[in-house]
């Protein structure tokens, strides 16, 4: 019994060690949802299969005199296909890898930066942003600023492990929290609690 008491009354433990010691054995990748994937390569697939499938009427139109018409067709396919080709280098070649006290951000699949949590300047996590569109969807953006004015921001309806990786910066005290709303929401709740 005098080792338990001997153990309750010491106090040398701190919760700054704690944190250090969940920060060094922090290992995560955040990067997009399989499932988020999908739809960027039926973006590029359907102008090409388009194209083939309608290859006959392309050459009947030019064949009866109308190749602008053909030829407007083939530009609004390809503006289709190149539009899907961005997304899938920006969206899915994005992704962070976090270890220990080690960052690796990649872009584009083939640009890979690496800096320390001491070289982040900030964190800034603007919520309540919706998409636009027929269907909205409410989401979460973090933005990492960090070195000489560079940044990148990864959002949480895109992102597996995006929660793993604002608490990372929260316990290095790097978060900058940000309403994302619009002035006409942030302006009834402000009616609402002064009630």
């Amino acid at each position: 019994m005098a080792d338990f008491d001997q153990n309750e009354n010491k106090a040398s433990y701190s919760f700054e060690d704690f944190l250090e010691d969940e920060i060094k054995d922090e290992a995560f990748k955040v990067s997009i949802y399989p499932h988020r994937a999908l739809p960027h390569l039926i973006l590029i697939a359907s102008p090409v299969i388009f194209y083939i499938l309608f290859y006959p009427f392309v050459q009947l139109l030019r064949e009866t005199g109308l190749s602008d018409l053909a030829v407007t067709f083939e530009v609004v396919l390809f503006i289709i296909f190149a539009l899907g080709v961005f997304l899938i280098l920006y969206n899915c070649g994005r992704e962070v890898v976090v270890s220990g006290h080690g960052i690796v951000v990649r872009k584009f699949f083939i640009i890979n930066e690496s800096f320390t949590i001491s070289e982040v300047k900030e964190c800034e996590v603007i919520t309540g942003l919706v998409t636009g569109g027929r269907l909205h969807e409410h989401y979460n953006k973090a933005i990492i600023r960090y070195g000489d004015g560079r940044s990148f921001a990864v959002e949480d309806n895109l992102f597996k492990n995006w929660n793993r990786l604002v608490r990372y910066m929260e316990m290095n005290r790097k978060v900058v929290r940000t309403d994302g709303r619009g002035a006409i929401s942030r302006k009834l709740d402000e009616m609402l609690r002064n009630k």
